[in-house]
């Protein structure tokens, strides 16, 4: 016996759920963020612009939105500049072989923390937890460093930072995470410690390991502080200590060949280009990793 077809009807626009179009509310907030990235990318424009444009316009017009003279003097002094490429040589050891030692030491410090049933764990949490909130002060911290006869070295700007608390907790945070059962299975299968730590928890905190390593790595790059403080040799200047030099002492800092087409300002804006650039481009390779990681690691405590 042939069953009877019922005909469905047809669901009108309405009934299917929300029009695409776009609304009033819509065009406002785009209108509203249109703006907002026009604030945004606005001063970089003007920056660039004073750093192409030669001194005899700027001197007439320092507010410009265009130039009519292109020179591009100004990066030409930055990138022959040796002070500038020895900067960058000292902050490229600290970008990998500071994010990398700093990494290690956070990752399997916040590894061992989140394994519970050994004996003072809660102890030596809580002394960690301390030094988010109390530090010993700038003089003693002074004379620590001299006493292990760091100064002048570049390993004062390395190992001084190779836990960061915070991070620690983030990275311990998400292995303490991470389902048990990955643990009792592998012990099952004779898997000691460290193949247990290798070959499966860190696999999976990948997407954790790039957002602490981008916050290693953002920070090594913008070090300045402790070689301030400790290095007094022009050798071991990082590239934010000699792009402080340019700003501070404005064109002083690099010999000046064309006066007449380099201004203070559009030299000091290739110098902060120079410095950003490379680090602005890094950054969208993990930026997908970025919230995922933030957000995983802050679910349990």
């Amino acid at each position: 016996m042939k069953s009877k077809l019922k005909r469905l009807p047809l669901l009108s626009r309405d009934k299917l759920g929300p029009s695409s179009k776009f609304g009033g509310f819509d065009v406002v907030l785009f209108i509203i963020l249109l703006i907002y990235a026009l604030l945004i990318i606005f001063p970089f424009y003007y920056l660039f612009i004073v750093s192409i444009t030669p001194h005899n316009i700027y001197a007439e017009t320092p507010f410009l939105l265009w130039t009519p003279e292109i020179s591009f003097d100004s990066y030409k002094a930055v990138f022959t500049e040796s002070k500038i490429w020895n900067g960058l040589g000292i902050t490229l050891i600290l970008l990998f072989g500071g994010t990398a030692y700093q990494l290690f030491f956070t990752v399997i410090t916040g590894y061992a923390l989140s394994r519970k049933g050994w004996f003072g764990q809660n102890f030596v949490m809580n002394m960690i937890i301390v030094t988010m909130f109390f530090g010993g002060g700038l003089i003693p911290y002074y004379l620590l460093i001299e006493s292990l006869n760091m100064k002048d070295t570049i390993w004062v700007m390395i190992i001084p930072g190779a836990i960061d608390t915070f991070n620690m907790l983030l990275i311990r945070n998400y292995f303490a995470s991470l389902p048990k059962e990955l643990e009792e299975s592998a012990r099952i299968d004779g898997a000691n410690d460290v193949q247990i730590f290798v070959k499966i928890f860190l696999p999976l905190s990948l997407p954790m390991l790039a957002t602490i390593g981008l916050f290693f790595a953002v920070g090594n790059w913008n070090s300045w502080y402790n070689g301030m403080l400790f290095n007094h040799s022009n050798n071991l200047k990082t590239l934010q200590q000699v792009l402080q030099d340019i700003i501070v002492n404005q064109s002083s800092a690099i010999p000046n060949p064309n006066q007449a087409k380099i201004t203070p300002e559009s030299l000091k804006v290739a110098a902060i280009f120079f410095t950003i650039i490379p680090m602005m481009c890094f950054y969208p390779f993990l930026q997908r990793f970025f919230i995922k990681g933030i957000v995983v690691g802050a679910i349990k405590g």
